[in-house]
């Protein structure tokens, strides 16, 4: 197996190809790695497997049972790393996700009819970076994502996604909320924004935390503590930045706020 692929990920597929191979004989094609691990930033126990599976005929719902099923199985035994990705026809390999129907999704153990897993970031580190676990080399697919492709998905994620996260953090009232929450909406808001900003500056794609560490050279000073809080959360460390849950809130929303209005100045 690659020697990108850390070695507990490593049992955990092939205890996963195996049992798919029992129950679903001679319909996985391929399968292939992307996110984390394909970007040499698996952290264990907070980073999941994402994978693009490959099949060679469409999926019944009895098939879509099965599946479900093994990815119970292997979630209840291994609950601190999941599975996210999703069971695709080889022709539908690089697709928009208008394009594609009747995937199968995955999401820690849970199964779902559906096409989230299909935009242009998933392709172009597969494309760049993917890992061939099981059949033809990820190289041999012929598709490619044009960078102007992958700047209008995120900047559109930005405007969405983000953008009405943002809105919901506003209306947070710091003494309300636990901190372990805070540190998880630290953590995912800070390290998210980040990761569309460096794509709309350098067209590529990074980890959560080489995005925080680049912007720790691109952003104003004020905002250096919240980002290597969510660098310190992300990598499971105890060290804090900021001094109260109220100034956590607080510097996320702001920071977010500044990289919204960035990352749309870098399009204009």
């Amino acid at each position: 197996m690659d020697s990108r692929v850390p070695m507990q990920v490593r049992k955990i597929l092939n205890e996963y190809i195996t049992l798919f191979q029992n129950k679903l004989p001679n319909i996985l094609e391929g399968f292939y790695l992307h996110g984390s691990i394909a970007l040499d930033a698996y952290i264990n126990s907070c980073s999941d497997i994402d994978f693009i599976a490959v099949v060679n005929r469409s999926l019944t719902e009895e098939d879509a049972k099965v599946i479900a099923d093994l990815h119970k199985e292997l979630n209840r035994q291994y609950k601190d790393t999941g599975m996210d990705g999703c069971y695709l026809l080889v022709e539908d390999i690089g697709k928009k996700q208008s394009e594609v129907k009747g995937c199968l999704n995955v999401n820690e153990g849970k199964t779902n009819w559906g096409n989230d897993h299909i935009n242009p970031i998933t392709w172009w580190i597969l494309k760049n970076k993917g890992i061939t676990i099981l059949g033809p080399d990820v190289t041999t697919y012929s598709f490619n994502v044009d960078e102007s492709v992958l700047g209008e998905y995120v900047l559109g994620n930005m405007n969405s996604y983000w953008s009405n996260r943002l809105k919901k953090i506003k209306k947070y009232k710091a003494f309300l909320i636990p901190n372990k929450l805070v540190d998880l909406e630290v953590e995912w808001s800070i390290t998210g924004v980040l990761r569309q900003f460096y794509t709309l500056q350098e067209q590529d794609i990074v980890s959560k935390v080489d995005a925080c560490k680049y912007a720790i050279h691109h952003l104003p000073k004020e905002f250096h503590n919240i980002i290597n809080e969510a660098i310190s959360i992300r990598e499971g460390s105890t060290i804090r930045y900021c001094h109260s849950k109220k100034q956590r809130i607080d510097d996320t929303i702001q920071c977010m706020d500044y990289i919204l209005k960035q990352c749309n100045s870098v399009k204009n």
